[in-house]
């Protein structure tokens, strides 16, 4: 973030020092603006995959996107590794973290055996551990041929 100038910035997207300006007062506002508008996109499609609202459903997902898909990839880091630091509000992003929780809690089959919430939070916490994977260690993550078992073994395992 601290390398990111303006100038940098506006040219990376096509516009002048002064239009990025005239939008964003500042890179703290622009981050936070650019992580709303990426998790929008990217929400909705995580919790409801091919029809699927499942713990191992969205882990699968996530994975997926973060090995596949460069933008969502930069997103997630973003998210995890630069709003902390350069971001000094962090209601917002604890807030949307308290949203998926929820979301996840909710997809949960009650077994009784594990409280939905703590589930729910120890899988937001996995899901921070695979975008820094994805960022350090990117052959770490999951292959595509064992991607769903591993998934599905991991949730049944946060269930239990």
């Amino acid at each position: 973030m601290e390398g990111a100038t303006f100038e940098h910035v506006a040219e990376r997207a096509g516009l002048t020092r002064g239009a990025l300006h005239h939008h964003f007062r500042s890179k703290a506002v622009l981050l936070e603006e650019a992580l709303t508008w990426g998790w929008a996109e990217y929400g909705n499609h995580l919790f409801v995959h091919n029809g699927e609202a499942t713990l191992s459903a969205l882990l699968t997902e996530f994975v997926t996107l973060l090995r596949d898909d460069a933008l969502f990839r930069a997103l997630a880091a973003s998210t995890v590794l630069v709003a902390p630091q350069a971001l000094t509000d962090r209601s917002e992003k604890n807030a949307a973290l308290d949203a998926w929780r929820d979301q996840i809690a909710a997809t949960l089959p009650s077994t009784g055996e594990a409280d939905s919430e703590t589930v729910a939070g120890l899988a937001l916490v996995f899901l921070q551990g695979l975008t820094v994977t994805a960022v350090t260690r990117p052959d770490d993550l999951p292959q595509p041929d064992e991607l769903s078992a591993a998934m599905t073994a991991l949730a049944r395992g946060l269930l239990t």
